[in-house]
């Protein structure tokens, strides 16, 4: 057991109480920039924290304790928590530095900054829960912040539509979600993950039907078609840095939800769940590359292209149910779980570089056009040619071209499918690699094709203050597809302690 003094969470609650004034006061000298700045340094700190934890993680020692912590009792943080809370606290403290030059002409930017510290403290308060009452707690922060964040510049009807829409699939989800649990705690006397993973509750149909709420409940928030509808109306119109943050992070934490969950308190039924999960994992990645296909916004474009991310996710989820109960017993899983598992956790980072980096620069080249049409995008590439170079990195990684890090995941869920003898999920994320393709050419198309209308022939490269997290996203990106054994070793431990079979 490793105890520390302070937990990032800590640090992430002080900085959001402390923000609203810190805006005040630069508003007052007529520094709007320092509102930024102060939350980036909290999400600074809190990855320093969150540092501390590593030696201790790493050794396969959960932290159980933080003497100084008032949130420590509730905490239980292993690799895979981890892993979750440095994709949440990185790709924050990116957009919260892209945030300073792309909303420099917002007002309420106290507001702003305050909200996305909360709900980066939403959720790094899921990845470190013990329990799923403590898990809700954080997943209702992060969901209401959320909202407000979405409906933001609400002089327009459509961030006020999409955040009231995404209220009410939201609301409607998190109902389901604490009936789901309220049947779990009755059949089982406990919501603690590590008591449900040491005395699976027995088979029967009510735990059955236990699940399938709590799969609704976590599903609309990692958008599972056909739980997605919310998804592209509030990416499009959300600022462009809390599009990032909602495809990047908040629909992989009903993911990483759903993993917690099947395989603690689902154990004894987990192997029922395989085919439901690989045909909601077809329909989620052929669904969104469909409609991706069918955009001409470029955010819904993205947006879309999140979805049938999810699915490939799904796919390492569904391969993974088939361990059951020789969940703890190493001779005794299945061939192709560890793989499978590995891949999704290590996709969720990638896909949060990936996707980030893709909203941002689309974000940038809309704040010089002031357009989302990708028509109206055609030639940027020869002003923006930095913006363009990133966006262009970014989407070959979301095919899943090598040497970038999207193959290497792509490919470790695709090599699990052959390994568990369920190589038609494996066909299913090829052909879907392929169609997904077909948009991300015809965007990368539409940058560099000669022809340019008033407004691009006007334009000019993204502010440096917005550029530079992007660089160092895409120099991730290409590291982790050149060396991808550091992170592919961490993403593996955290599948092993996933499936306890190393010690926890």
């Amino acid at each position: 057991m490793t105890a520390l003094f302070i937990l990032p969470i800590d640090v992430l609650v002080l900085f959001t109480v402390l923000t609203p004034f810190v805006g005040w006061l630069a508003l007052r000298i007529k520094r709007k920039f320092l509102t930024g700045l102060f939350a980036a340094v909290g999400l600074i700190l809190s990855g320093a924290a969150l540092y501390n934890m590593y030696a201790g993680v790493s050794a396969g020692s959960p932290v159980l304790s933080a003497p100084y912590s008032p949130f420590s009792s509730f905490f239980r943080v292993d690799m895979l928590g981890f892993i979750m809370a440095a994709v949440f606290i990185g790709l924050g403290l990116a957009a919260t530095v892209y945030s300073i030059g792309y909303m420099e002409k917002d007002t309420g930017l106290p507001l702003y900054y305050t909200l996305l510290l909360a709900m980066i403290t939403g959720l790094v308060g899921v990845a470190f829960a013990a329990d799923l009452f403590t898990l809700y707690v954080f997943w209702e922060l992060m969901s209401v912040s959320s909202f407000v964040l979405v409906a933001f510049r609400k002089e327009t009807w459509e961030p006020i539509e999409a955040g009231f829409k995404y209220l009410v699939m939201s609301a409607a989800a998190s109902a389901t979600l604490l009936f789901g649990l309220a049947l779990l705690y009755g059949l089982t006397g406990t919501l603690n993950f590590e008591a449900l993973a040491s005395s699976p509750p027995t088979a029967n149909a009510w735990l059955f039907i236990t699940s399938i709420f709590i799969l609704v409940g976590f599903g609309v928030k990692a958008t599972i078609v056909p739980l997605h509808t919310w998804l592209p109306d509030a990416h499009s119109a959300a600022p462009t840095p809390i599009s990032a943050l909602l495809s990047g992070i908040v629909i992989e934490t009903g993911v990483y939800a759903l993993l917690r969950t099947y395989f603690t308190a689902f154990l004894s039924i987990q192997t029922q769940w395989f085919g439901i999960l690989a045909v909601l994992s077809i329909l989620t990645m052929t669904v969104g590359n469909l409609m991706a296909l069918l955009q001409t916004d470029v955010k819904r474009l993205l947006a879309y292209s999140s979805i049938a991310q999810v699915g490939y996710m799904l796919v390492g989820l569904a391969v993974g149910t088939q361990a059951g109960l020789s969940v703890g017993l190493p001779s005794a899983l299945p061939a192709g779980v560890e793989t499978a598992l590995t891949g999704t956790i290590l996709h969720i980072i990638n896909h949060a570089l990936m996707k980030g980096v893709a909203f941002m620069c689309a974000g940038a080249i809309i704040l010089r056009l002031e357009s989302r049409n990708l028509g109206d995008m055609a030639g940027i590439a020869r002003k923006m040619p930095i913006t363009a170079t990133l966006f262009a990195v970014s989407l070959f990684a979301l095919v899943g071209m090598p040497p970038l890090n999207g193959f290497i995941s792509e490919l470790t869920l695709f090599t699990s499918t052959f390994q568990a003898n369920v190589g038609w999920l494996g066909v299913a994320i090829l052909l879907n690699s392929i169609l997904s393709a077909g948009y991300y050419l015809r965007v990368l198309r539409t940058l560099i094709q000669p022809s340019m209308s008033e407004a691009v022939s006007k334009a000019k490269e993204a502010p440096a203050v917005m550029l530079i997290p992007l660089v160092l996203m895409v120099a991730l990106i290409v590291l982790f597809g050149i060396y991808p054994q550091p992170v592919l070793k961490l993403a593996q431990q955290a599948a092993q302690e996933l499936l306890r079979i190393r010690g926890s």
